[in-house]
């Protein structure tokens, strides 16, 4: 009754998964295409005349609508959104001087770490490179809370998203170029 059954099972497997969406995108920053990346986003940038074209600043009629126009919206400006977060995160470093100091300082601090030796020894102790980075953040962690670094990012953050949400919400996403895959936003219909 019973039979023996002999199946092939030879051949090989790819036990390495990839990475996808912000992992992949932290990856890539951690190889140092940081800047490359930013750059590349930033070439993206659409004519600030279309940004700011009053023409094209209307009520939306709904919800649906103004859902979808702001989803489209920031799709099509992200770049000239990232532009307008460094004009503000700049404007609050020039108008805080004792935070562009903290900062400037934090930035030298880290470059003479990575061009300096790998152990440092103070008094009986050694530190090696991790302990020495250690100490290096908790002091500019240290100088910026002292320059009021938590307000000034809670103030940049909350006017880069009133910013971003009002220009998204209320720019006609009609009046700009058709896109060329309808189908990423299928699921919010128009109305």
């Amino acid at each position: 009754m019973s039979e023996a059954v002999n199946i092939e099972l030879s051949g090989e497997m790819n036990a390495t998964t990839e990475k996808r969406g912000l992992q992949k995108l932290l990856q890539h920053v951690r190889n140092g295409a940081g800047p490359a990346i930013i750059m590349g986003l930033l070439a993206t940038r659409r004519p600030w005349t279309q940004f700011v074209a009053t023409d094209n600043f209307k009520v939306p009629a709904s919800l649906p609508r103004l859902t979808r126009r702001f989803y489209r919206n920031v799709e099509y400006f992200q770049a000239n959104y990232l532009v307008v977060f460094l004009i503000l995160f700049a404007y609050c470093l020039i108008t805080s001087p004792l935070l562009l100091i903290a900062m400037v300082a934090s930035f030298f601090g880290y470059r003479k770490l990575t061009s300096g030796p790998n152990t440092w020894k103070i008094g009986g102790y050694e530190l090696t490179k991790t302990h020495q980075y250690l100490v290096a953040a908790a002091g500019s962690m240290a100088i910026c809370w002292l320059a009021g670094a938590g307000a000034v990012l809670f103030w940049v953050l909350g006017a880069t998203v009133t910013v971003v949400a009002l220009h998204a919400g209320f720019y006609d996403a009609e009046a700009l170029p058709v896109a060329d895959d309808q189908e990423r936003f299928a699921m919010i219909e128009q109305v």
